[in-house]
C-alpha cells in the first residue's frame, strides 16, 4: 500500500507542475473581439483600415473596410501570436495580405505580407470591443 501511496502522490504533483506550466499561456491568450483601425506599409504609402474581428478559441474571422471596399478576415491566434489574412486591391486586381503580429492588450504591432509585392510593417490598435 505504501508503494501505491508514493505513486499516488508523485502522479498528483506531476499533473500539478503540468497546470502550472500551462496555466499562464492559457491566461495570456486574450480575446481580440472587437473593432481596429489599422495601419500597414505598402510601396505607395501607408494604407489604413479597420478591421472587425471575431474570435471564437483559436480560430478568428470577419471583415475589413478602407477605402478600397470590404474583405473578409481569416485568423488563429496562440498566446500572442496572430496571423490574419485578408485581401486588398491593388491597381484594381485582389492581392492577399497575410499578416503575422504580436498582441499586446488593445494593440498589434507585426509584418503584413503584400501578395508578391514584398511586406511592411502592421500596426493595430483596437477602438471598442
Amino acid at each position: 500500500m505504501v508503494a501505491g501511496q508514493i505513486m499516488s502522490e508523485a502522479v498528483a504533483r506531476a499533473m500539478l507542475v503540468l497546470l502550472l506550466f500551462t496555466a499562464p499561456a492559457v491566461v495570456a491568450q486574450g480575446d481580440v473581439t472587437g473593432e481596429w483601425e489599422a495601419s500597414y506599409a505598402t510601396p505607395l504609402g501607408p494604407q489604413e483600415l479597420k478591421i472587425y474581428l471575431m474570435q471564437e478559441g483559436p480560430r478568428i474571422s470577419g471583415h475589413t473596410t478602407s477605402e478600397y471596399g470590404e474583405s473578409q478576415v481569416r485568423g488563429t491566434i496562440n498566446g500572442r501570436d496572430i496571423q490574419l489574412t485578408f485581401s486588398a486591391t491593388d491597381g484594381g486586381k485582389a492581392i492577399e495580405i497575410r499578416v503575422t503580429a504580436k498582441v499586446d492588450g488593445d494593440s498589434m504591432k507585426g509584418t503584413a505580407k503584400l501578395g508578391d509585392a514584398g511586406e511592411g510593417a502592421f500596426t493595430a490598435e483596437r477602438t471598442s470591443s
